[in-house]
């Protein structure tokens, strides 16, 4: 095997391991169990935002420079800051890490050593993540060639098992919506934040093998593609196992509950403890890769004063305190956080993965800053605020009912951030470059 493709599946290994966290492993089978006999329907709509455009993301940021603060920066430095402070303090430390040191506990750890406390597999989790964590430059390296390989081989025996010795078959659930809930549902995972997260080590892996340009970008895509294909495989067995358990399993209680329980009907106790193992590599893959990122970001935001250890250190005492906490505390603050963001990231990697067809900086602007206003009004509504006049708008406008409204005001957006940009560009030319040319690129 050469060395181009041996590196080509370790990056793409690791990526679908950074990508393949909590969220992965819990939601499909529910998404399923709902679906029943239309888990098709279902796989198409949960893949659109759990795997076509968290890949998507990395492409963006490959494309437009290798970094966040290259796709960002046609809408200004401060908002990358703010951006991606939100996203590495919000999301990063504050949910998904910490969630993912709890499903450990709670699908993993408990589940073979029945009586240990969920603060003792917390601090467990974190020691381990700190140690990975600590050499940021061969991260990649390590989750590629240690842990996602026991990941991906515990996979395909419980996936494998529940397709060829179905437990049921699935039955009509008179579930409506499922592609538009799907979508949403996918959300959850996180995938599209971790993708633009983690794109930069996942960047500097490849350029640290010694790739350039063309060797580069095939290495790249290689991987992209690798994890893309390990994603749908996968959450496509585990949605059809949710499915085969819609006439056996009527009442699932939670999430965690389903999935323990559909690993029991597979495989029995080996089921359950194979399921116990594979948690606790998706969930340390994932928060190791987060964790990086995160830490690396709010080392440069801070001018390096406390230094690349020291940030990883607070990221794993903050996540051992939220979640000792536990997953059912910490899920009820992600969805309204996911609501609010997730538009305006889904947009960035829309603009940045197809940048060539970009007119100009005030599209970036006008598409964001739209999508933002929407969701922020839309989520809300879903809570019961509301603002007067602006709320009763947003709630009539087309796809709204499924959780869509803020795509025609994006477009709407792009269109009028263009037109702006090229009038004030006509008035003043040099005031309305907004810092694109910084970077060599002519708009």
């Amino acid at each position: 095997m050469s060395k181009v493709v041996q590196h080509t599946i370790i990056v793409g290994l690791a990526l679908f391991a950074i990508f393949f966290g909590a969220g992965n492993l819990i939601f499909p089978p529910s998404i399923g169990n709902s679906a029943g006999e239309s888990w098709i329907s279902a796989l198409m709509g949960f893949s659109l935002t759990g795997v076509i455009l968290p890949v998507l993301a990395v492409y963006a940021i490959y494309n437009t420079g290798g970094t966040v603060e290259a796709l960002t920066r046609p809408i200004g430095n401060w908002f990358y800051k703010a951006f991606n402070t939100v996203m590495m303090v919000c999301i990063g430390m504050v949910v998904t890490i910490p969630r993912m040191s709890a499903t450990t506990h709670e699908l993993g750890v408990s589940q073979i050593i029945p009586n240990v406390p969920l603060i003792v597999s917390v601090l467990a989790f974190f020691a381990i993540c700190f140690y990975f964590a600590m050499d940021q430059s061969n991260v990649i390296d390590k989750i590629g060639k240690w842990l996602t390989p026991v990941l991906v081989l515990i996979l395909i025996i419980l996936i494998g098992k529940g397709v060829l010795d179905p437990i049921g078959a699935a039955i009509n659930t008179g579930a409506e919506r499922i592609f538009a809930n799907s979508i949403i549902a996918a959300y959850q995972t996180g995938d599209v934040g971790t993708g633009i997260l983690c794109a930069p080590i996942f960047l500097a892996a490849i350029v640290g093998y010694g790739y350039k340009g063309k060797q580069s970008k095939k290495v790249a895509l290689g991987g992209m593609a690798i994890a893309a294909i390990g994603l749908i495989a996968v959450y496509g067995g585990l949605l059809y196992l949710g499915a085969t358990s819609s006439g056996i399993i009527t009442n699932p209680g939670s999430d965690t509950e389903l999935l323990a329980g559909i690993a029991f009907s597979v495989i029995g106790n080996l089921g359950k403890a194979l399921l116990a193992i594979c948690v606790i590599f998706a969930c340390l893959t994932s928060a190791i890769g987060v964790m990086v990122i995160s830490s690396q970001f709010l080392n440069e935001l801070t001018k390096e004063k406390l230094g690349y250890r020291t940030w990883v250190f607070i990221m794993c005492v903050v996540g051992a305190t939220i979640g000792s906490l536990g997953v059912g505390a910490i899920v009820e603050i992600t969805l309204p956080i996911f609501l609010v963001i997730y538009p305006v990231i889904i947009v960035l990697v829309l603009l940045g993965a197809f940048d060539r067809f970009v007119p100009n900086a005030g599209a970036y602007k006008g598409t964001v800053l739209f999508a933002f206003l929407v969701s922020v009004v839309e989520t809300f509504a879903s809570y019961q605020i509301t603002i007067p006049g602006v709320t009763q708008l947003v709630m009539h406008l087309p796809l709204q009912s499924s959780g869509f409204a803020w795509i025609m005001p994006s477009i709407v957006g792009f269109i009028i951030g263009t037109i702006l940009h090229k009038v004030l560009k006509a008035e003043d030319p040099e005031k309305s470059t907004f810092g694109i040319e910084e970077i060599g690129v002519e708009k």
